[in-house]
């Protein structure tokens, strides 16, 4: 049996989360755009596990769905499962995801989400600690062991498609475009160039041995959290969120 998850995280919640998935290989989504790892031609499972992005899925997932998935015959996958995590309520991100596979021919056989610690800085300007995130942990471990288990044996549950679906959809795909934003680099910057490895978009370069955070951010703070030197700012910020996953497990590059 193989099952293969492609999995987007920034702070490493979804990544915990997939790694809870039994007897699953789990690869970044940019391994895939990226030609790092190839999709067999035909598996028993493919899973897609993501965070939730101003009620939508994040445009990395978009790009997956779109430039990688549309672009192969998926007739050889049997089971087709989805994961969002979030910190707040879902809205009608799975929805949204059932249709994009739908428009390339493909169909969601499972959706479950998990309340996951915030790590959105537009929404708790204060980093949310150790503690509070084991805590938050324990409050959905028995619905991650029931999501693994419903995903092992196949069972369907299609998501909902929720209320105000197109006013949602609207809002995610605009706010979840890669643009500039207010991240800066300050004086702390030692150029150790872990952000280069994190950052999902490829969007920070070292010059003059300093990063830089050019304009194809999609507000995913990895870099603000998992810097060593907290030389990352954002307006009123305060603290880093460590996660559920170390640093190095992040590397894209």
């Amino acid at each position: 049996m193989s099952n293969v998850i492609a999995v987007y995280t920034a702070t490493g919640n979804s990544l915990s989360i997939a790694k809870h998935i039994k007897n699953a290989e789990i690869h970044f989504v940019e391994d895939f755009l990226n030609g790092r790892y190839t999709l067999p031609e035909s598996i028993d499972k493919l899973g897609i596990v993501f965070p939730v992005y101003c009620f939508g899925i994040p445009y990395p997932i978009e790009r997956f769905i779109r430039d990688y998935l549309g672009e192969r015959n998926n007739s050889g996958i049997g089971y087709i499962y989805a994961i969002a995590t979030h910190s707040g309520f879902p809205a009608t991100a799975l929805a949204d995801l059932e249709t994009e596979l739908t428009n390339i021919g493909c169909a969601l056989s499972y959706g479950a989400s998990v309340k996951m610690p915030r790590a959105y800085l537009p929404l708790k300007r204060k980093a949310v600690g150790e503690i509070e995130t084991l805590a938050a942990l324990n409050k959905v471990q028995n619905r991650i062991e029931h999501i693994a288990d419903d995903i092992e044996n196949e069972v369907i549950a299609i998501p909902s498609r929720g209320i105000g679906r197109r006013f949602f959809r609207k809002l995610s795909r605009e706010a979840n475009k890669p643009r500039e934003v207010a991240l800066e680099v300050t004086g702390r910057c030692t150029g150790c160039a872990i952000c280069t490895h994190i950052c999902p978009m490829d969007n920070i370069t070292i010059e003059g041995g300093k990063a830089r955070i050019n304009d194809r951010c999609i507000s995913c703070f990895a870099c603000y959290h998992r810097c060593p030197e907290n030389a990352v700012s954002w307006p009123k910020a305060e603290g880093q969120y460590k996660g559920l996953a170390e640093t190095k497990e992040l590397y894209r590059r």
